[in-house]
C-alpha cells in the first residue's frame, strides 16, 4: 500500500467509528455558549477544554473529523466538558480576550473555578498527544500536575497573555526538567512558536539546533510544526542561515517515509508543504515541485472520498499546491461542486474565487468574492475584501479596489476587543493609505 493509500485509510477508519458511535462522535460540545459550559464545569467540577477554531482553518476541520471524533475517545469523554468555539462569532468575543488564539486550531483546557489556564495546545496533535494534554490540565486543576508540567503552565499562562519572551523561557525550563513525558514535542513547538513571536529568531535556531531530534520522536504532527518554525526563524534572521535546513529537510523525509506515523491527510499534506518550502530555500526546484505532485496527489485521493463537508478540511491546501503547481483552473468544477453543495458557508465562494483570481478568470472571481461576501463574518470579513481588492486591481478598477481596501479597515476598526487584531488593522490602514498616493486614475 502506497504511503497515499495509507493516509487515507487511516482517515476513512477514523470516520468510519465515528459514523458507527453518535452523531458528532463520542464527544458532547457545547457550540459557541462559553456561559453555559462554563456553568456545566463549575456544577460538575470538570475542567473544561475549549476548541477555538474557525472554518477556513484545515487543521481544525481535520482536527473535528479525526482526533476529536475517534471512538478511542469516548474513554475521556465524561471527564471533561467540551466547548468549541468559531472564532469569527461574534458572541465568543468575550471569552477570546481570556482565552486567545495564537495559531488555529488552539486548544485549552481550563480550570472553571477561576478560569485559569491549566493547559494548552497549539495546532494539529495524534490522539495519545491530545490526551496528554487533557491529563495535564486535569491534574494541574487537582493539584497533582508536577514540576513539567507546572512549569508548561506557566509558559501556556504567559504566552496566553501575550509575553512570548517569559513564555518561551518557561518552555525552556519545563523541558530541561523532562525527558519521556508525551507532551515534550508539544512544548518544543509551542517554545518555537514563542521565539519567533518575539522575534527572537537566533534563540529560535539554537532552540531548534538542540530541539530537532526529540521533536521528531515519534513522527507526530508536531514534527512538522517543529521545522516549520526552524524555517520560518531560519529565514527571518540577517543574513539567512540556511544552515539547519539540510537536517530539517533529512527530518521530514523521514517522517514522510514512515507509513505508521500518527498522521492525518491533512498533516501529511502540511509535511509536504513545509519540505516543498526548505527545497525550495535549498535551490532545489525539481525537488519541490516533485513534492508539490505528491501532496496534490495525497489531497485529491482523500476529496474524492470525502462528503461535501469533509472536504472542506482540504480546501485550502489543494488550491495553495494546485496554484505552485500552476493549474489553478483545475479545482473551479469541484469549488463550484462544493458553493452549491454547502450553500450558506462563506469558505467554498471564498476559495473559489481565490482559484479564479489566480488562474485570471477575473469577472468569475469578482462574482464569487461578493457571494462569499454576503455570508462571510467576524474577521474572516477582512480577508474577504481583501481578496476583493487584489480582484478589482487586477481588473483595473481602481474606485472598486479602493473601496473595498476601505472595507477592509472598517471591518478591523468594527470588530469587538476579543477579536481586534491591533497589527492587522495597522496593515489594512497601511495599504489604503499606500494605494492613495499611487495616485492616478
Amino acid at each position: 500500500m502506497t504511503v497515499v493509500s495509507r493516509a487515507l485509510a487511516l482517515a476513512v477508519l477514523v470516520l468510519a467509528g465515528h459514523a458507527s458511535a453518535a452523531a458528532d462522535g463520542p464527544l458532547k460540545w457545547y457550540s459557541d455558549d462559553y456561559p453555559a459550559a462554563l456553568a456545566d464545569a463549575r456544577a460538575s467540577d470538570r475542567p473544561l477544554v475549549i476548541d477555538l477554531w474557525a472554518i477556513w482553518c484545515h487543521t481544525c476541520l481535520s482536527m473535528k473529523h479525526t482526533v476529536l471524533r475517534d471512538p478511542a475517545m469516548a474513554a475521556v469523554a465524561d471527564r471533561f466538558v467540551w466547548l468549541e468555539m468559531d472564532t469569527e462569532r461574534a458572541r465568543n468575543a468575550p471569552a477570546l480576550e481570556k482565552f486567545p488564539p495564537e495559531v488555529w486550531p488552539t486548544f485549552f483546557v481550563v480550570d472553571p473555578r477561576d478560569e485559569s489556564v491549566a493547559a494548552r495546545l497549539l495546532g494539529a496533535a495524534d490522539r495519545a498527544a491530545f490526551v496528554a494534554f487533557l491529563d495535564a490540565g486535569a491534574r494541574r486543576m487537582r493539584g497533582d500536575a508536577g514540576p513539567f508540567a507546572e512549569a508548561v503552565r506557566s509558559g501556556d499562562m504567559a504566552a496566553a497573555a501575550g509575553r512570548h519572551t517569559e513564555a518561551a523561557r518557561r518552555y525552556a525550563e519545563a523541558l530541561a526538567a523532562a525527558a519521556d513525558d508525551p507532551r515534550v514535542p508539544a512544548v518544543l513547538v509551542a517554545r518555537m512558536n514563542a521565539l519567533y513571536r518575539a522575534d527572537a529568531e537566533g534563540e529560535c535556531l539554537a532552540a531548534a539546533r538542540a530541539g530537532l531530534a526529540r521533536a521528531l520522536r515519534g513522527h507526530t504532527p508536531a514534527a512538522a510544526d517543529f521545522v516549520y518554525y526552524l524555517h520560518a526563524c531560519a529565514r527571518g534572521v540577517e543574513p539567512p542561515d540556511p544552515s539547519l535546513l539540510p537536517a530539517a529537510e533529512a527530518a521530514l523525509e523521514a517522517v514522510l517515509a514512515d507509513e505508521g506515523a500518527p498522521l492525518t491527510v491533512d498533516d501529511r499534506s502540511e509535511a509536504l508543504r513545509i519540505a516543498r518550502e526548505i527545497h525550495l530555500s535549498l535551490g532545489r526546484s525539481k525537488a519541490a515541485r516533485a513534492r508539490a505532485e505528491a501532496q496534490r496527489a495525497l489531497l485529491e485521493e482523500a476529496a474524492a472520498g470525502a462528503d461535501p463537508r469533509t472536504a472542506l478540511t482540504w480546501h485550502w491546501p489543494r488550491a495553495e499546491v494546485h496554484a505552485f503547481l500552476g493549474r489553478p483552473a483545475a479545482l473551479i468544477p469541484a469549488f463550484e461542486a462544493s458553493e452549491a453543495a454547502l450553500p450558506e458557508e462563506y469558505e467554498p465562494p471564498y476559495r473559489l474565487a481565490w482559484i479564479q483570481w489566480k488562474a485570471g478568470r477575473l469577472d468569475e472571481a469578482q462574482g464569487s468574492a461578493k457571494r462569499a461576501i454576503a455570508r462571510v463574518y467576524g474577521p474572516r470579513a477582512a480577508r474577504a475584501w481583501a481578496l476583493l481588492a487584489d480582484i478589482e486591481r487586477a481588473r483595473g478598477d481602481r474606485p472598486a479596489t479602493r473601496a473595498a481596501l476601505a472595507e477592509v479597515v472598517e471591518v478591523w476598526r468594527g470588530l469587538p476587543p476579543g477579536q481586534q487584531r491591533p497589527a492587522a488593522q495597522r496593515a489594512a490602514e497601511a495599504a489604503l493609505a499606500a494605494f492613495d498616493a499611487e495616485g492616478g486614475p
